[in-house]
């Protein structure tokens, strides 16, 4: 049976799809205009065909742009909302590890030389988005299987969508189960996009559901005016998240030296080193790295295959893509080395406290 945590779970999974919009990606729904032999609109949402089953994805992504020598790229989105402090365990990554492989193994035969040829014919990924941030067998269990974890605790930007999400409690809705958090997940994604809400919402969310959705989570979504992703040292992922989106006029160069600030608060930030505060090329990229993946940053930072492209090993990089000046960019952030290790040191006087 599902709970009220599922719900909010579901909540954040579509502000997640959202922002993945700004950075380049298209949302896939049991509707979506993607469909093909592999995808199906299932009993409570989108259902994905694997090798041995079909498997119930509502958040699905696909990216705009194909890599060149790649299949197209879809990513399953799977986003926690618990409680402070309760962390996402392993028992969420294995999971998403087995749906993963099994989709992955979906070849579909095609014709070739007179012979019936299996190709894949997507590349899948996964990502994991928590308020809680992870177990260390969680995170060690992702890393080994190439599952992405994003963690946003200590992230003032989005603070106010986490914080109208968990007001979301079981006065928002008639009964708890899977079709409620269907019609929660159509509600606010018809929301998000401004499109009209056919289904008789009464039967699944109470008028302080709706109000909510419609209020506070829309407005605190909204506020939230730049969403970008990087690879750190070109191995962990970060999503970074601004007020207002990058000014164009600090990227004039495809690398930008920044500083990180958030040593004393512990509410970390990228910020450009050649522009001061309140002026035009000013940015403020707001983030959070889980401990763990911050211990492997610091222990692998003098690897030769991790640096091979800085031209100063002394600095670290993030390569961040995203919209900035209405123009699709890849662009390298390079970073000071001393901000890690007092990253992990912060967050160790935290877990001490």
């Amino acid at each position: 049976m599902a709970n009220i945590s599922q719900v909010r779970g579901a909540l954040l999974e579509e502000a997640v799809l959202y922002l993945l919009e700004k950075f380049g990606y298209e949302t896939i729904d049991a509707f979506s205009t993607h469909r093909d032999a592999s995808l199906r609109g299932g009993h409570s949402g989108l259902d994905v065909r694997g090798r041995g089953a079909w498997h119930q994805i509502d958040g699905l992504a696909s990216f705009k742009s194909s890599p060149a020598f790649m299949y197209p790229l879809r990513l399953m989105v799977e986003a926690k909302c618990y409680q402070e402090h309760r962390t996402v365990g392993i028992e969420v990554v294995r999971n998403a590890v087995g749906v993963l492989k099994d989709i992955s193994e979906n070849y579909f035969t095609v014709p070739s030389g007179g012979e019936n040829v299996q190709v894949p014919r997507f590349n899948y990924h996964s990502a994991i988005f928590s308020t809680s941030g992870y177990t260390s067998g969680a995170i060690d269990y992702a890393l080994a299987h190439q599952v992405f974890l994003i963690q946003y605790e200590n992230v003032p930007v989005i603070k106010p969508l986490i914080d109208a999400i968990m007001q979301f409690d079981e006065l928002c809705i008639t009964k708890v189960g899977k079709n409620a958090i269907a019609e929660v997940r159509k509600k606010y994604r018809s929301a998000i996009r401004e499109q009209f809400y056919e289904v008789d919402m009464q039967e699944f969310i109470t008028d302080r559901g709706i109000e909510l959705i419609d209020g506070a989570l829309i407005d605190s979504l909204s506020r939230i005016g730049g969403s970008y992703f990087g690879m750190l040292q070109g191995r962990w992922p970060l999503h970074l998240l601004t007020s207002q989106p990058l000014p164009a006029l600090a990227f004039n160069s495809d690398t930008v030296h920044c500083h990180v600030t958030g040593y004393e608060t512990g509410k970390w930030k990228f910020t450009p080193a050649e522009f001061q505060q309140n002026e035009n090329g000013w940015f403020e990229l707001e983030f959070n790295l889980p401990e763990g993946i911050a211990n492997l940053v610091a222990e692998n930072w003098g690897d030769r295959e991790a640096v091979a492209n800085i031209k100063q090993q002394h600095f670290s990089y993030i390569d961040l893509s995203g919209q900035i000046g209405n123009i699709r960019r890849n662009v390298r952030l390079e970073l000071d080395q001393e901000w890690i290790n007092s990253y992990i040191q912060r967050l160790r006087r935290q877990r001490r406290t």
